[in-house]
């Protein structure tokens, strides 16, 4: 049975809100009454499989996931949006999975979703979300990691959850300061672009998670906080497609200099939407006891990850870690009996 580390959740509340909203992020009707929703960069179908807990139950149950790890996806835009638009819709997912969290508490665990315009609003958020709700941490924007200038703006959040023990999801997502493409909803129809756009933001992703794996590896910035654990999603974005030239490049231009293929297991990551070769890399680069299981259900589907996981060329060792064994183990540090505060994470 594996153990999900990187799967979405949309709750009623946060539903309502995104079907009232005429821009981006929002949820539009489609003339043959199917609903789509519309993210500042991209669109997806949406329906059941975000919203319905016992459907979500019973497929975990036949595919053979024993629990989850919910989030809000980052990408939807909602954390980002100015304090008076994602205030509401933050606290509602934290109450709502916080609750979800208690009826199935050996299923399902929370991350909360921050408000990130405002910093102490944030901070309130995430106290709350961790000493009153029962959430394990929070997700957070890579695109806040892109330079470490910009993780600096992070650390009044980091210095709390290091106070309180932690764990933060890195994920793709912007900061409330980058522009954002206010498309309509109006059921309009959407032509594919002919410049492949869809396979271009593909890899935008995938660069966008790899700065922020820059920051988080090769800088001081996580040095501070030892309490705090995290993961980023993706396998780090094409960091382990570019390591090696990365070496070459220090060792032509700053020799001398620590190589990044030495730094490079310091950060867990999960192995979401990927496939068996690319796995293959992840763990010959950070080695499987860097690696959670993570599907992005129910944007992906979660028997494409458990096939690329099991036809993967690994030990059997390394293959129970990556299905449940490293998140479990990442997970105990939040095991507290119920009614006692939460305990502090112990390294990254």
């Amino acid at each position: 049975m594996a153990t999900d580390f990187h799967a979405h959740y949309v709750p009623p509340p946060v539903v309502a809100f995104l079907r009232a909203r005429r821009v981006a992020p929002c949820i539009e009707t489609l003339p043959d009454g199917s609903e789509r929703l519309v993210m500042p960069v991209g669109i997806l179908g949406f329906g059941r499989a975000y919203t319905d807990i016992d459907a979500r139950l019973a497929s975990m149950d036949e595919i053979g996931v024993r629990r989850q790890v919910l989030s809000l996806p980052g990408l939807f835009g909602i954390d980002s949006l100015p304090l008076d638009e994602s205030g509401s819709p933050t606290r509602a997912f934290n109450e709502d999975v916080a609750a979800v969290c208690r009826r199935h508490p050996d299923r399902f665990l929370g991350l909360a979703a921050l408000p990130l315009a405002d910093m102490d609003v944030a901070i309130a958020e995430l106290r709350q979300a961790r000493t009153e709700l029962g959430l394990i941490g929070a997700i957070l924007p890579n695109n806040a990691f892109t330079s470490l200038a910009e993780a600096g703006k992070m650390r009044p959040l980091f210095a709390v959850a290091e106070e309180m023990g932690a764990h933060f999801f890195i994920h793709p997502g912007r900061r409330p300061d980058e522009a954002l493409r206010s498309l309509a909803c109006d059921g309009a129809s959407r032509e594919p672009d002919p410049d492949n756009a869809l396979l271009r933001r593909a890899l935008e992703v995938q660069a966008e998670v790899s700065e922020a794996m820059i920051t988080l590896l090769f800088t001081d910035f996580l040095d501070r906080y030892p309490n705090v654990s995290i993961h980023v999603a993706n396998l780090g974005g094409t960091l382990p497609a570019v390591i090696e030239r990365m070496d070459h490049t220090v060792r032509t231009r700053a020799p001398g200099t620590t190589l990044p293929s030495e730094r490079v297991r310091r950060v867990t990551v999960d192995c979401a939407s990927l496939g068996p070769h690319t796995l293959e890399l992840a763990v010959a680069i950070y080695g499987a006891e860097r690696i959670v299981f993570g599907t992005d259900c129910p944007i992906f589907r979660v028997d494409w990850t458990l096939a690329a996981v099991r036809q993967a060329r690994l030990a059997e060792a390394d293959r129970a870690a990556i299905l449940s064994g490293n998140a479990e183990r990442l997970l105990d540090r939040f095991r507290v009996p119920q009614g006692s505060p939460p305990q502090a994470a112990s390294s990254c």
